[in-house]
């Protein structure tokens, strides 16, 4: 098992301009991804995604290649901007799916946090449930139903 990064893929029934507009406008992230987000959809532009009673996380945009990948770095901890050795890399990529759009989340970077095996381990598994959950919204919130 990799212990530095996490993936995973899910298939949506829809356009790839509709799962792009998801992950990309904050009106439609917050739907899904915490109850509030701004992204300044630059390469350079800073990102915040919020969860009542969690904190905000603070994001800085790496990438933007609409419809197929865009991606941020984001800090480990909550309220915190990213710099190195406090966050990690994530990356949205979307391919067609003859049942729509397929898209992988990737998250890099778990290796390089300023912290013992113990607690890169510990982040990275809260992550992996995260992103479990939060995909899952993304697919209800996609599908009509919200999550």
């Amino acid at each position: 098992m990799d212990s530095t990064s996490i993936t995973r893929s899910v298939v949506i029934s829809a356009p790839r301009s509709t799962v792009w507009a998801a992950i990309t406008d904050a009106d439609k992230v917050a739907q899904w991804f915490g109850q509030q987000a701004e992204i300044d959809l630059a390469v350079g532009g800073r990102a915040e995604f919020t969860w009542d009673g969690h904190g905000t996380s603070r994001a800085i945009v790496t990438e933007v290649d609409e419809p197929n990948s865009f991606g941020f770095r984001w800090a480990a901890d909550r309220d915190t901007d990213p710099v190195e050795g406090n966050s990690t890399l994530v990356r949205f990529t979307l391919t067609e799916h003859e049942s729509g759009t397929e898209l992988t989340v990737t998250e890099t970077g778990f290796d390089t946090l300023d912290r013992d095996a113990d607690a890169r381990n510990q982040q990275r598994e809260g992550n992996i449930q995260g992103w479990h959950a939060e995909l899952d919204e993304l697919v209800a919130y996609l599908h009509g139903v919200k999550a």
